[in-house]
């Protein structure tokens, strides 16, 4: 592995499992001085590696050794593919600790050196047995020097971890470039494994645990995708403390006649919206421009090809219609979108521009965030039906907690709670009785 200047990795303990292992199996070969061309031995304190060191290992408190492991399968390493699941890592003490696919890493980037180009790399081309692949995998900030030699690739991964990693940065650029390297075509590398990579078992990939308790969360972890979409206003959760606004001491107060959650918040505002007149709106700077075709034309702006140099895409991109303040708030719908993911309890970047496109009665916006694809447009509520329905359910919730969801004093109650605030008191008191 190449690292980095300065890169180290110290172990303060190694067990005597270990020291017999790396005795056994010499990492370094005895008779070579030098793998690379050119290569000095650092001149660094030699480890004593004779005898115990640290305390004596302890099983693991997982229990017994996993029942079965994925599959994995064993070609040279010149076949490898981006995508792989390369092991690096063989062994854990102890053992049983290992986990389901620990030590297997994916391969991000490919190259290949061989012929005379190996000289001026190695100082034992041999060594190479006519070929070395360079793996740039994820997980490893270096480039694998790998021999034509057998590897281990997994045979299913995580679908879980695959999609975390194909989410990352990581593979957009190599760590390193080599003279005389050449990148393999990689529709020919797949055609390669098709032909060596055995059938998997039909339930590999449920092996694996997950980390959703929600079907819905993992689908859309799984399949989703991050973007910019249209999204009905009344699907986006409600503000919680806008501090600036000048309506933000009623706000407060209503919050004071709310029990304590999380949530709870969020419906204050929600209620506060139901009560606010458009005076009121008005007096918030925020509120203060055509959000109605503000919000029409960032959707426009969105969605628009950006080397579109018909008619219809100039004028989605320069706006001409809006005024100076106006296109500034719709590119910043683009550029600085609101930011939420579907079914997500809270967003981001955004609540003092929701709540005016709230009052402005728009019913979709451009909304940045992880979404399934190619699925229906939901459809839009008014806004302060919205608001009214959020409140409801809350305290409609917040009885059948207190009393029992058959209770029937919920369904009478519900509509005194929400005309007289000043009855949510008595909640309390209740619901220490009960307890």
């Amino acid at each position: 592995m190449l690292l980095r200047p300065g890169d180290h990795h110290a172990a303060g303990a190694i067990d005597e499992e270990r020291q017999r292992w790396d005795r056994l199996n010499p990492t370094w070969p005895e008779h070579q001085a030098s793998v690379f061309a050119g290569g000095k031995a650092p001149e660094a304190p030699r480890w004593d590696r004779i005898g115990a060191v640290g305390p004596e290992p302890t099983r693991s408190n997982l229990g017994s050794a996993i029942e079965r492991r994925p599959e994995s399968f064993e070609k040279l390493a010149s076949a490898l593919c981006v995508g792989d699941y390369l092991q690096t890592q063989t062994h854990r003490f102890p053992a049983e600790d290992m986990g389901l696919d620990e030590g297997f890493w994916r391969v991000e980037r490919i190259a290949h050196i061989e012929g005379a180009a190996l000289r001026t790399l190695l100082a034992d081309p041999d060594w190479a047995r006519g070929r070395v692949t360079l793996a740039h995998v994820y997980g490893i900030s270096g480039v694998l020097v790998i021999p034509e030699t057998s590897v281990r690739v997994l045979l299913v991964p995580n679908p879980e971890r695959l999609r975390n990693d194909l989410d990352g940065p990581w593979h957009l650029r190599p760590y390193y470039e080599f003279a005389g390297a050449t990148v393999p075509d990689d529709a020919d590398q797949q055609r390669n494994d098709a032909a060596l990579r055995p059938q998997a078992p039909a339930d590999e990939a449920d092996l694996y645990p997950s980390n959703f308790s929600d079907p819905a969360d993992r689908t859309l972890f799984l399949h989703g995708e991050t973007g910019i979409r249209p999204v009905p206003v009344s699907r986006l959760p409600w503000p919680h403390r806008l501090s600036k606004c000048p309506h933000f001491p009623r706000a407060e107060a209503i919050e004071k006649t709310y029990p304590h959650d999380w949530y709870a918040g969020q419906v204050a505002h929600a209620e506060l919206f139901t009560r606010l007149t458009p005076a009121d709106f008005a007096a918030c700077p925020y509120h203060q421009g055509n959000w109605a075709a503000i919000a029409e034309a960032a959707t426009a702006y969105a969605a628009a090809d950006p080397d579109d140099d018909s008619e219809h895409g100039r004028a989605a991109h320069t706006m001409e219609h809006l005024d100076e303040r106006e296109r500034t708030w719709a590119r910043a719908l683009v550029q600085d979108p609101i930011c939420w993911d579907d079914n997500h309890d809270s967003l981001t970047n955004g609540q003092h521009r929701t709540c005016a496109l709230r009052a402005a009665g728009v019913p979709y916006l451009p909304v940045e965030g992880r979404h399934l694809p190619d699925t229906a447009k939901p459809d839009a509520m008014d806004a302060r039906t919205h608001a009214q329905h959020t409140v409801r359910e809350f305290w409609r919730d917040v009885l059948a907690a207190a009393l029992g969801p058959t209770h029937p004093l919920v369904n009478t109650a519900l509509p005194l709670l929400l005309r007289f605030p000043a009855l949510r008191s008595l909640l309390s008191t209740v619901q220490e009785r009960k307890e």
